[in-house]
Formats: structure tokens, sequence, C-alpha cells
């Protein structure tokens, strides 16, 4: 139906009515229609908050699966102050006592023997360039080496495998390769990845990210030697019409070609882009050379500050414009090693001028030494510590953080082994056994136990005695909380299974919707999608399953508990409450304090068949089984309504719907054609009417 209609101009007749009247009979199938999708999507949304329910459930299972829910372990310590103890649920019901702590187990520390600042008064800053402020250390910090005389690299190589990455090149682009071998053995580098021959000893290097892949395995605890030189590729922005660019690094030993690309967009006066022909950006390049007579700057040339990498060019730079160069640059490295847990850790680092200090202790505390390095700006020196207590170097000189031969951590961060202090185990007596730990924190049995002051008999300290019992309040709790679920579950299923079906309620129309008030509808709705799931089989199925699964007996177990009854869990007397259980506690506590592991396995035990399984598997697959098959009727959030039952019901419906509500828009348009028609020819008779009678009079006159 469109455009305006205006109705009985000639027959006085109130078409509008008159149609929609006519048009209420033929909507009747389509309201009917609408009705069921609205019926349909009020049972799936019933059918997904069960599935919601079940959900829930089946995760609360998990824990009941669990052996320290049953088996929960109480510890108790005859001095706190002295050792504490916790207890996993596999430990047993004994008595430990620790008559001695000769010694509490500490980390390695070091720190500087004096300031790093060669002048007290004139700290230096951890954010500033090392290579700007390289006079503030004490002299002789730093060994400067040149990215283009070459990088020398050891990696590790851990576990066997062909492709390992080199970590000095950072940022920067392999310019070539002199050399690689490993444990001993020369490989030879190869242009292209296709071009590597099992049969050879070969490698292949990506130049931009230092990836090696090798002809073959490396076998594990073998050490890549690779030795390269590296060059960086700077690209910088001017920012404003200048003559003047700073390079990323300082400390520029040269530039390559002695030349550098500028490149830049020509703009109109407006400062605008220019476009060529085609709409595409016109971009200027042009090459600078290098000056280094220091005479006036011709404009295609540039000088360059080599400590600072300021650039200054014969003429000013388009604001946008890229400076693009490739250079060499100074660096500094050095290497640690730490001895813990997993055995020796060696760590090489490598830093350019632009790094500062921050950058290297991050790049330490984030390295795998298993050290915190901070600077301590009052004291003016550096502090390192171990990650791990105790002592893991079984040399003569037990130290465990090792600085190689640096000159920076040396003199630079004035760091000198012989100052470290601590890496000790843990010395103490259990039960009589004189033995150590590399931590305070150990685990024994089981029982884990932490010493937190020492315990010296000369001094008149009194044995600490551990006693471990179980827990059967909280495994008491645990088994609660997993009834008081359970009929929380039946409850609602319950609910839904008896809730009311008012027939006579159905879902509202369009029109009956518009002649109600919001309460109105609120309260016909609340009676038109109640009992959506009366009486449902897959609920009720469901309920059987759960109530099976509670009560059949637990095969192949050797304890006495192989049911819910023998440890005082039964249903309630009332039969119309569905099968909800209670729980004689007393009768419950008895039987954990008896046999915990029984009750465990009564809930947890795996198998074949169902009776092998314990109550919760069992509940956990009738529940898996359950969700599946609803979810296969009402879908899930996830899931188009191609994909289950009611979903293709609901696109059914709709189809017809949209069938029906195109034939009556051509019928209603139909209807006010006939009547428009009916109307245009009472006019012409009026007209005619109007006539007659005009001429009538006027032959009577």
């Amino acid at each position: 139906m469109s455009g305006i209609r205006i109705s009985g101009l000639a027959s006085g007749l109130d078409t509008e009515s008159i149609i929609k009247d006519m048009m209420r009979a033929q909507r009747l199938p389509v309201d009917k229609l609408k009705q069921q999708r609205q019926t349909l999507e009020w049972q799936r949304d019933s059918y997904r908050e069960v599935n919601l329910l079940l959900t829930n459930f089946r995760d609360s299972t998990l824990n009941m699966r669990l052996q320290s829910t049953f088996m929960t372990k109480n510890t108790s310590s005859s001095n706190e102050s002295k050792v504490t103890a916790t207890a996993a649920a596999t430990a047993g019901d004994v008595s430990y006592t620790i008559s001695k702590v000769s010694q509490l187990a500490t980390s390695a520390t070091n720190s500087s023997a004096s300031g790093i600042s060669a002048d007290p008064n004139n700290k230096i800053s951890t954010t500033d360039k090392l290579y700007s402020i390289q006079d503030k250390f004490q002299s002789g910090a730093f060994e400067w080496k040149d990215t283009g005389t070459g990088i020398k690299e050891y990696v590790s190589v851990d576990s066997a495998g062909k492709e390992f990455t080199l970590k000095k090149l950072g940022k920067e682009t392999i310019e070539s390769v002199t050399g690689i071998n490993v444990s001993g053995t020369a490989f030879t580098v190869v242009e292209n990845l296709e071009d590597l021959d099992e049969a050879q000893n070969q490698v292949f290097v990506d130049v931009n990210t230092g990836k090696m892949t090798f002809s073959k395995e490396l076998e594990a605890d073998s050490t890549i030697t690779a030795e390269y030189k590296s060059i960086f590729k700077d690209s910088v922005t001017v920012s404003e019409k200048a003559n003047e660019v700073t390079l990323t690094h300082v400390g520029i030993t040269d530039i390559k070609g002695d030349a550098v690309s500028v490149k830049w967009y020509e703009r109109d006066a407006d400062g605008n882009i220019k476009k060529d022909a085609d709409g595409n950006s016109i971009e200027r390049t042009e090459t600078f050379t290098l000056n280094n007579s220091g005479s006036a700057l011709a404009e295609n040339e540039f000088s360059i500050d080599k400590e600072t990498g300021k650039m200054t060019f014969g003429k000013d730079l388009e604001k946008g414009a890229a400076v693009e160069a490739s250079y060499h640059h100074k660096y500094f490295e050095f290497e640690m090693v730490t001895h813990t847990s997993k055995g020796e850790a060696v760590e090489s680092f490598k830093f350019d001028g632009k790094d500062n200090l921050n950058s290297v202790i991050n790049a330490m505390n984030e390295s795998d030494l298993g050290i915190n390095v901070f600077y301590d700006e009052f004291s003016d020196k550096i502090t390192m510590s171990r990650t791990e207590s105790g002592n893991y170097n079984a040399d003569s000189n037990g130290k465990e953080i090792g600085f190689r031969n640096s000159s920076f951590l040396k003199v630079g961060l004035q760091m000198d082994q012989t100052n470290e202090v601590g890496g000790a185990n843990a010395k103490f007596t259990l039960n009589g056994l004189e033995t150590e730990r590399t931590s305070n924190t150990f685990t024994f049995n089981g029982v884990t136990f932490t010493l937190k002051d020492k315990i010296d008999p000369a001094a008149g300290d009194v044995p600490v005695t551990i006693s471990v019992t179980n827990d059967t309040t909280k495994a008491l709790d645990n088994i609660k909380e997993f009834v008081n679920s359970y009929n929380e579950l039946i409850d609602k299923l319950q609910g839904k299974l008896k809730e009311e079906r008012y027939k006579d309620y159905t879902p509202l129309t369009d029109e009956q919707r518009e002649a109600l008030s919001d309460k109105e509808i609120e309260k016909w709705e609340e009676k038109s999608k109640s009992g959506m799931l009366r009486n449902d089989q897959n609920l009720r199925s469901l309920l059987d399953k759960l109530r099976m699964d509670f009560y059949t007996p637990l095969a192949n177990s050797d304890s006495e508990f192989k049911q819910l009854s023998a440890i005082g869990i039964t249903t309630t007397a009332n039969y119309l409450e569905g099968g909800k259980l209670q729980i004689d506690e007393a009768k419950l506590k008895e039987a954990l304090e008896k046999d915990p592991e029984g009750i465990y396995n009564l809930f947890a035990a795996d198998g074949t068949a169902s009776g092998e399984k314990g109550i919760s598997r069992r509940l956990r697959d009738s529940l898996t089984s359950s969700i599946s098959t609803i979810t296969e009727r009402a879908g899930s959030g996830t899931k188009t309504n191609s994909q289950f039952t009611i979903g293709k019901n609901l696109d059914s419906i709709n189809t017809r719907i949209k069938d029906m509500e195109a034939r009556l828009v051509e019928k209603e348009d139909r209807y006010w054609k006939q009547f428009s028609a009916m109307e245009t020819a009472m006019q012409k008779m009026n007209e005619q009417m109007n006539y007659l009678m005009s001429q009538l009079g006027g032959t009577a006159g």
C-alpha cells in the first residue's frame, strides 16, 4: 500500500474502516503464525536457560573429582615463628620434628664496590645516552667497538633443531657474514634458503631478522659461533622545514657510500601534496654527498657530527622529508654467567651508544640469568641479587654470579665477584636426618615446610613439631555444598516440569498489544510464557538418569563405601521433591574420618563402564549428553537458526509470514482499487444526474 488514500468522496462511505475490517479477517492466519513463532522463541529461551543451569552444575562436578576436595589436611606447628607447613591431600597423618636449623637459605647478592659516577657531585643519569655521558663513569668503563668491524656472537643450542636466531643483531641488518661454526665445525653460508643441502654443512642467514637455518639438525648442548658485520638503515623525518636532522644512533663511524637519500612529496602553495595525471602523489628523491673538508656546503652536500649523529645539509629540506642513511656505529658488549637450579646460564649483551643505563638494567633483568638488578641513586651503586636462593655452584669459590672479562661491569659498574655474599643452602635436621635444601620452602612426602628462623639447641631452642591430620570439616563442607547445588538444580528442573500451562493466554497479536497498557501486557505474557517445558520428556529422562547416577553402586571398589547411603546421603522422604538429597552429617563425618580415599573414589573413580565410574564422572557424562540434546533442539548463542531444530522451524515460519504478508499487501491494494473504481463510477453518475436535473429544470422554466 503506497501513497495517500482519501476515501468516500463520492459515496460518503468510510472506506478505510471497511477495508481494515475486511483485512482483519484476512490477517488471522498471519497472526496465528506470529503467535506460533513467539511460542517457539519462548520455548527456545526456556531450553537455553535450562542448559545454562546444567552447564553450571556440570562445572561443579569437577571439584568432586579432585582428591583435595575429600582428603584435605590440617597442619599445626608447635612454633610458627620458626617453622610453618601445609600438606597436600596425599600427605599421611604423621608428625615431623625439626630439631635444628643451623642455616637459612639465602640468595646470592652483589653490589658495586664504590660509586659508579666519576664525580659523586655529578652523578650519572639513568635515562641519558651512554655514549653522551661516558665521561661521567670511571675511566676505562667502555670498550667501544664498531659494527662495521664485526660482531662475534655465541648461541647456545639448548635443544636439537635447525633454526636459531642471533640476539645481538637487534634492529640492524646483517651486512656480511664472515664465519659460522658449530662446536668447531665450519658451516658454509648459502645465498638462498632453497640452496641448503642436507649432505653438506651449510647455513642460510636471513640478513633482516638474524634467523639462521641449518642444513642439518644441530645437537643439543652444542654452541654456534657467528661472526658478522651489521649496518643500521635509518630513516629520519624532518618535522619542519630545516637543514638539520639527527640520526637515531650516536657514535657514527662511517656513512655507507658517503651519501644519503632524501625523499619528499611535492606540495602546492597551501601545503597539499600534488598529484599526477593518474592521481598518484608526486614523490621526489635527491642524493646528498658527504663533505668532510669542513668547507662551505654545496646545496647537494651534507656534513655530520659523528659523536652526536647531527647532520647539516647545504639547503633546507622540505617538511615531512625522509632522510634515509645506512651507517656503522659504536657499541659495547659484555657477558655474564649465573649458576641456577637449571644449570649454568650464560648471557651475552650488546648495547649501542644510544642506549641508557635503564635499558641495560632491564635487559639483564629480563634475561635467563635469573637476577634482579637496580641502581640506587643515593649510594650511586648497582645491586644484583639472584632470584633463587641456595648454592648451585659446586666450585671452590662457590660464587653464583660471574662477570667474565668486562670493563663495563668491572670498571663501569664497579662489580667484583669477591664482594658476593649469600648463595647458601638451608641446613637443618628433620626427624634426626641432617640435610640441606636450596630454598627455605621445600616439600617432603606431600608436606611443604617453610623455615622462618634458626633453631639452635645449644642456645636452648626447643625442637618444632609439625602435625598433619585429616580435615574432615572442609571435606564435609565440600560435599554439603555439592549436594545443595544438586538440590537447587532439581528444584529448578521440577519447577519447569510442573509449571502451569495457560492455554487461553496465547501470545498477543500486534493489535491486541496496542489495546493494552504495559502493565497489562506484562501480566498477560507472564501467563503466556508459563509452562513452556511442562512435562518435557528430555528433562524427565535427565532427572531419572541423574538419580540413577547417584544411586548405582561403585563397582570394583575395595572400600565399604560403595554407594551414597553408606556415607549418610539419602533421598528425602517426600517423593514430590523429585529425588532431592539429604545428609546425615554425623554419619558422613564418621565415614570421612574412617576412609576419605574410599569416599574420594566413590565420587571420582574412573572406568570404562558407567558402574565403574565415580558419581561425579557419571553425572558429567549424563549432563553433557543432555546439554548436547537440548542444544540440538534449541541451539546456543553461537549457532545460527539452520543449526538446530527450533531455529529451522522459526526460519520456516518467518518465510511463510513474509509470503503471506506480501499477499496481504496485494489484496489490500486490490480492495482499494475496487473501492476507488466504485467511487469514480459514482462520481460520474452524480455528475450525469446533476446535468439531467439542470436540463429538466431549464425546460420547465
